[in-house]
Formats: C-alpha cells, structure tokens, sequence
C-alpha cells in the first residue's frame, strides 16, 4: 500500500494535485490510498496521530504554518517520506534542499512534470524497498522475491505459507523465527509477529485494530495484550532514520 498526503489551503488545487496523482497511477500496479488536508495544521496533527505517509504533495505557501514549516516537522520525526513541493513561488526552491524534498513543482505544472517528480519519488522508495529473498519450495525448486511483494507469512507446523501482493502464495519449509531471522539480516525490523505462527511486512499494513491488523483486505490475527507493543514496533519502523 502507497499512501499519499496532499496538503493545500485551496480546495480547486487539491482537487487537481490528486487528479494528476490518479492519472499517474492508472498505469501502475500499485494500491494506492490518498488523504487530503486543507492545512499545515491539520497535517501535523494527523501526523501527531500517528499518520504515516510515504508521498507528501506540499504546497508552501499556506497561512499559519508554511509546507516548509510542515516538511521541517516530518524531518524532525524521522519520516522517510518522499516530499514533492508545488507551490506558485520559486522563493523556497533553495530551502527545499534543507528538507531533502524529492522535488520542487512551479504551480500550474504540466501533467508530464508532475510524472517526471512522482517517477523520482516512487524509484527512491521501490530502492529501499528492493532487498530480495531466495525461497526453497515446497516439491523442489528455488524462488526469488523482493522483500516489498511480500504482505505476511503463516506457518502451518513445518511449512510456512508466503502470501505475497499479487494474490499468490508459495510455501517453503523453515521454522517461523528461522524465517524471522533470515528476514532481520536482510531488512532490519521491517517484519513482527502479530500472532505465534505469524509475521508481517509492516510496510504494506493497512490498518491495526485491537484484534487483527489488515494488509491488503487481509486480516492477520493480533494477540491478546499485544495491540500496544505492536503499535511500537510499528512506529519504531515507520519512523526509523
């Protein structure tokens, strides 16, 4: 699941900062949610709430607290997320640097402008995300996956199902904290076990309830009195430097 943020006070631009958002993913296999906020302020706050977003489409120049001021807060959390400007002013182009933006639009940018930014920040993120994994199937064979297709693993006593985001499973055979140990060496922390016989990609989680976490319509199991560690786990990854 990508998520995207798109903050600008006027509605009329929010309107076109996403419909050129979904122009650009109609060619992507990507699950995409989007979230619109009218404010610095009430991005922020989402963001105090534990919000967490991969793209942020910003406007700079907003009244209060500025998108420059918004992005500032974002570094200051630690978030990963790529940040494209689009903003009216070339003033702030040098600032944007300061922030490690992906990229500076001039409003109104071109639908090929904004693909050209969306490309950057989308490449960043699938390059953090491209660490693979060499599977042993089940019956014979040997099976090569991005770490990023991966949604959650069960373990059936000795054989541990792979359900990845194309709607496939395989199976392999390997112990669930072999497998949670494989997996740490090769992308640190980016997997916890919501339940005994369970681990998660906690990049692709869509949502955390007291009694399951979702990934892609999935729902995976959360353990009794786990709801409040998992949620650290969670947010210690989002957030990790």
């Amino acid at each position: 699941m990508l998520r995207i943020a798109i903050c600008d006070d006027q509605a009329e631009q929010v309107q076109l900062i996403r419909k050129a958002a979904e122009n650009y993913f109609k060619t992507k296999r990507e699950f995409v949610s989007y979230e619109d906020f009218d404010s610095a302020f009430a991005f922020i706050d989402a963001i105090e709430h534990g919000a967490v977003f991969d793209i942020v489409l910003l406007d700079v120049c907003m009244p209060g607290l500025s998108g420059m001021d918004a992005a500032q807060e974002l570094r200051n959390r630690h978030s990963r997320a790529e940040i494209i400007f689009l903003t009216t002013s070339d003033e702030f182009a040098v600032d944007a640097f300061a922030v490690k933006a992906t990229d500076y639009l001039l409003k109104p940018f071109t639908q090929n402008q904004f693909n050209k930014a969306m490309d950057r920040a989308f490449s960043y993120i699938r390059q953090r995300n491209s660490a693979k994994m060499i599977f042993r199937l089940v019956g014979g064979g040997i099976r090569v996956e991005e770490i990023a297709r991966i949604l959650y693993m069960e373990s059936h006593g000795h054989i541990i199902q792979v359900h990845l985001s194309d709607d496939t499973m395989l199976e392999t055979r390997k112990s669930i904290q072999e497998m949670k140990e494989e997996l740490d060496k090769i992308a640190p922390g980016q997997f916890a076990s919501p339940n005994k016989g369970y681990l998660v990609n906690l990049n692709v989680i869509h949502l955390i309830k007291t009694e399951y976490v979702e990934i892609h319509g999935h729902h995976i199991p959360l353990g009794k009195r786990k709801y409040r560690e998992f949620q650290e786990l969670y947010f210690q990854f989002m957030f990790a430097t």
